[in-house]
């Protein structure tokens, strides 16, 4: 949420028509009306005692003094007590209909008690009565924006800027109606004018920076939010806006101080608070951000984006159930955010609630990165003897080899099953496949539309709450129920070599991503590498330079044997992992896969792991011969580590 910002204007008192802030005044004097001159001259100072003083004695001798009622009706304006500015300037225009100043006063007393169609409704009486009143239309324009009416606003503005062109208030909020309608271009070219005529205009500057953004310009938004801050060193709209897009931006450490100054500014911002959480969060501080989502909900019990950033943090911070409650509360405000719905979903699932959890995790694919189905009906389960079910893979790899343990379940009650998975996943799925009588597609040939040979249509990962399982028990979990197709078992037939009889295989790190706590560094891996009696298989694909460096330079290199560039698919990869004794890995498509052909795995987990691995147990319910080894805080690899190395050591 970014902040726009209209021309602020002061109620201050003009005489002869002149405009000063948002009022107009026109003055008769009276030759003897000395006491209600001496009380404009205090007004006029801002001698506000006094001139209430005045124009309360000119009201005792004379109660129906216009310009007295008039203007102690603006002094009530600028007092805050608008209910009694707009008692009193009405009065003035009852004894004075047809002063255009005074309609235009009294719509600005009821448009500061928010009665904008009323407002709206002087304003132009103030036009009817006198057509070139810039400022009635200045103020029109700023009633329409309030109520929300943007092509109203536009309309009065452009009208207001013909009969004042150098005005850059005008000119400013002319760009905030343009952009509430939707034409960022022509809104950041209302905000340069604006800029011609008074450089330096902090809301011009910020507004551009808005409209910028809209357009895609990030760079240029921040040096416009940037531009406005230097104009005014304490303008909270720009502060916020600057960190926020700094956060949208994937720039989260420099959004955090902006931020925290927005908050030393207006400590009771909801918003300012969430947006720091939302920052903190993002650099993996948890637990600062935990207190900020907290005030946010504090301040604001309806904010619902905010109830679901305290959720996800108690969720990183592996406090399930306080979790559920956060998205419990954000579903209350709000049933249909996608985020609070998935993300409540996963709770569950890691607390073991399949009942709840799996038909909740459907809301995965609400989710805006999902590719949008095939025009098919999608299938609940029930047999379908004679028909086609296209099932399709999604997310990723590890999803996919998750998964497909039940496709020959789902075979058994229709009449054909097409799978679609990652083109690097086919050749290791084919041999299951053509046992199970399942027709395998590379995901990459299809498209959404309907494939003509089939029925229904069901994502791989709906495939348990089809089938009906509803805890964990209920998870097949015989392996292997994959196989290592007989080309690639004859490929890599000896292929191993190595120092020592036993061999483990190793991944440090999968896909990196932000956020991401599936990765180690490299150099915490030393308790394994100098086990005696190993030799250790990488099965990173892919390496940094650094880490290169630092395997070329291993005292131990002769028992770490890379294979990089060497493997081409998951079939190769599969190859290998038959060969070995088993396989220490970090939560990547390495551990299913090890997990799913029936290997030993010693699996490393942060410290709030994915669902699939449920919470605090030792072993899991979708790979038997798992170990799961878990960080007490996190990213604390260091103990888990030692621990793995332990076990392993153990276990020769």
């Amino acid at each position: 949420m970014l902040l726009t910002q209209p021309s602020c204007v002061n109620a201050k008192i003009a005489i002869g028509g002149e405009r000063v802030g948002k009022w107009r005044v026109r003055i008769r004097f009276p030759s003897m009306d000395t006491v209600f001159a001496r009380g404009f001259a205090a007004h006029r100072d801002g001698r506000l005692t006094e001139a209430e003083r005045d124009y309360q004695a000119a009201l005792a001798a004379e109660p129906s003094h216009v310009d007295a009622l008039h203007l102690l009706g603006v002094l009530r304006h600028q007092q805050g007590q608008h209910a009694e500015a707009a008692d009193l300037v009405r009065r003035a225009v009852d004894l004075r209909p047809a002063d255009p100043a005074l309609q235009l006063n009294l719509g600005n007393a009821l448009k500061a008690l928010g009665r904008i169609d009323d407002a709206i409704e002087r304003f132009r009486n103030a036009l009817d009565l006198e057509p070139g009143f810039s400022l009635a239309q200045y103020n029109l324009g700023n009633a329409y924006a309030a109520a929300g009416r943007h092509e109203d606003a536009a309309d009065a503005f452009e009208k207001a800027l013909r009969l004042q062109p150098g005005d850059a208030p005008t000119w400013n909020n002319f760009g905030n109606a343009l952009l509430g309608m939707r034409r960022f271009e022509e809104g950041a070219k209302a905000f340069r004018r604006a800029l011609q005529i008074r450089p330096g205009h902090a809301g011009a500057h910020n507004n551009l920076g808005m409209a910028l953004n809209a357009l895609g310009d990030t760079h240029g938004a921040i040096g416009q939010f940037r531009e406005a801050i230097a104009a005014e060193p304490n303008y909270v709209a720009a502060h916020f806006n600057l960190g926020n897009l700094l956060d949208a931006a994937g720039r989260p450490h420099e959004a955090v101080p902006v931020l925290q100054k927005v908050l030393r500014m207006q400590p009771q911002f909801a918003p300012a608070h969430f947006g720091l959480g939302h920052a903190l969060a993002a650099i993996g501080e948890y637990e600062a951000a935990l207190p900020q989502f907290e005030r946010a909900v504090g301040l604001d019990p309806k904010y619902g984006v905010a109830w679901l950033g305290l959720g996800n943090a108690h969720l990183a911070l592996g406090a399930h159930k306080p979790a559920l409650r956060a998205f419990d509360q954000a579903l209350r405000l709000d049933p249909g955010l996608v985020a609070a719905n998935l993300n409540r979903a996963i709770t569950l699932l890691a607390l073991g609630d399949y009942a709840r959890g799996l038909p909740a995790y459907e809301w995965r694919l609400r989710a805006p990165t999902t590719l949008p189905p095939p025009a098919l009906p999608v299938w609940k389960g029930a047999p379908l003897p004679r028909e086609t079910l296209l099932i399709r893979a999604e997310q990723g790899f590890g999803d996919t080899l998750q998964f497909v343990r039940f496709v020959p379940f789902v075979a058994r009650l229709v009449g054909q099953v097409v799978l679609e998975v990652q083109p690097a996943l086919v050749a290791l799925l084919e041999p299951a496949a053509h046992a199970a009588g399942v027709t395998l597609k590379s995901l990459a040939a299809s498209t959404p539309a309907t494939p003509t040979d089939a029925d229904a249509f069901v994502p791989l990962l709906s495939l348990p709450l089809a089938l009906g399982v509803s805890t964990m028990e209920m998870v097949p979990a015989r392996t292997p129920y994959l196989v290592v197709p007989a080309a690639y078992r004859k490929k890599w037939r000896g292929s191993l070599g190595g120092q020592s009889k036993r061999k483990l295989g190793i991944t440090w790190s999968g896909r990196i991503q932000p956020g991401e706590t599936r990765s180690a560094p490299l150099a915490s891996l030393e308790p394994l590498f100098s086990l005696e009696g190993i030799d250790w298989i990488v099965l990173q694909p892919t390496f940094t330079a650094e880490e290169r460096a630092l395997l070329d330079a291993h005292p131990r290199a002769r028992f770490i044997q890379r294979l990089e560039n060497k493997l081409e698919s998951f079939a190769d990869t599969a190859a290998i992992i038959d060969r070995m004794d088993g396989v220490v890995s970090i939560d990547t498509a390495v551990a299913h896969l090890t997990g799913a052909l029936g290997k030993p795995l010693w699996l490393m987990l942060p410290f709030a792991a994915d669902w699939r691995w449920g919470i605090d147990t030792p072993s899991s319910a979708w790979y038997p011969k798992a170990h799961l080894f878990r960080q007490a805080k996190p990213g604390a690899w260091d103990e888990v580590i030692e621990r793995v190395a332990k076990d392993v050591a153990a276990s020769s």
